[in-house]
């Protein structure tokens, strides 16, 4: 096997796929332009919206409002509350969001205030759960009502001479002690390895069928055969090329969302919200030196399942599944309480989705890392072997 004919092959490879379209648009557009340009859109319409559910006026209901005239009074002092007399239909017309929310006073409510001190009085909002404006409605009443309460208790302990920090015997307080990395680290590590994952594989799909499906279908893989170089040396030049495109898939997807992280950053210091997330470049090193034994097990078994088809779309009838595959345990980073270890270090995407993980939070564990490495390497190795085993097969390299 010659390294420089491997290196025609690659070249040969590398010009064909900087011209398709399909390729281009999966490893480079969706990665660095697309998605941020939809993380942050969607943060920036959230935020929006939030903000101006928080702003606007809702229309609210008093129940029984004869009982607490002052708590009334309150809620009508409240911009954000439209107050509306009581009616037997505020179910119906909150359903019909033509009422944002009802709130119920008790008989002799403020009057209970004042001379029993020692009874808890329910006071009960309707609502509709999930509903953004409703909610905020909720919260603006709940607002006052505590500050209501709060009075009330302030009346009675100057009544009785007494200090306020009788109700308050301990303070707590809260202090962060993890660096900005880490906790970054566990923000990222929840996403990242998932969406490196999927685009490692999808990175690697559009390639792999057109080196091989796609040369069926053009017809043009026959004078590939008829040159003179060898069948090992055709299979690593494709694999490599492969392999780059997913690479530099996972790559891109890296620096595009250190980009998003900086976007929505400022994003959230406009609406007054204060987001601190770091990356070290030790971290995104390692997560990607990591990936890469997972593009070689994903080109690898990409080119194989792809030789097997006749044409282009059958390709893609044969590759699309495996995404599925790759999701699943490519969402372990997802889920609380799954943590890295010896065991799951030998499952394959599983075991990078959880290192990735690690990494990400700044928890370096060599050990289990190399045997990833090593592990992950492995299995390509033998995926490899087994796309060059379908390129021996002539019944499956001249299947039309």
């Amino acid at each position: 096997m010659k390294l420089a004919n491997i290196g025609i092959v690659y070249g040969k490879e590398l010009r064909d796929t900087v011209r398709d379209r399909r390729t281009l648009i999966t490893s480079v557009l969706v990665p660095l332009v697309l998605m941020p340009v939809l993380i942050i859109g969607i943060t920036a319409i959230m935020l929006v919206i939030f903000t101006k559910a928080q702003r606007e006026e809702a229309r609210v209901m008093v129940l029984r409002g004869q009982n607490a005239p002052e708590l009334v009074q309150m809620l009508k002092q409240q911009p954000t509350l439209d107050v509306v007399p009581g009616s037997q239909d505020y179910a119906q017309q909150i359903n019909e969001k033509q009422l944002r929310a009802a709130v119920e006073f008790p008989e002799g409510l403020e009057e209970r205030v004042r001379n029993k001190p020692d009874e808890s009085i329910p006071i009960q909002i309707y609502y509709y759960e999930s509903d953004l404006r409703s909610e905020a409605a909720v919260r603006t009443i709940e607002k006052v009502v505590q500050d209501y309460r709060d009075r009330a208790v302030d009346t009675r302990f100057a009544q009785h001479k007494l200090s306020k920090s009788l109700t308050k015997p301990f303070e707590m307080k809260r202090e962060n002690v993890a660096s900005a990395e880490k906790v970054s680290g566990n923000i990222f590590g929840y996403i990242l390895p998932y969406l490196i994952i999927t685009l490692c594989m999808t990175g690697a799909i559009y390639p792999a069928i057109d080196l091989t499906a796609g040369e069926k279908e053009r017809g043009t893989i026959e004078t590939i055969l008829a040159s003179g170089v060898h069948r090992a040396e055709l299979v690593v030049g494709k694999f490599l090329l492969v392999l780059s495109m997913s690479v530099a898939t996972s790559a891109l997807t890296i620096l595009s969302l250190a980009l998003t992280a900086i976007g929505l950053v400022s994003l959230l210091a406009s609406f007054g919200q204060k987001l601190v997330l770091a990356m070290s470049v030790k971290a995104a090193a390692a997560v990607l030196f990591l990936v890469l034994p997972l593009g070689i097990l994903f080109s690898a078994v990409l080119l194989a399942v792809a030789l097997a088809a006749r044409s282009y779309r059958e390709g893609q009838a044969y590759t699309m599944p495996l995404i599925f595959l790759a999701i699943l345990p490519a969402m372990a980073s997802m889920l609380p309480g799954v943590e890295l270890n010896p065991r799951l270090a030998l499952v394959p995407i599983l075991n990078v989705s959880l290192a990735a993980k690690e990494i990400l939070s700044g928890n370096y564990q060599w050990g289990l890392l190399s045997l990833i490495f090593l592990s992950t390497t492995v299995y390509g190795a033998a995926a490899l072997y087994l796309a060059y085993r379908q390129f021996l097969r002539e019944s499956v390299l001249f299947r039309t």
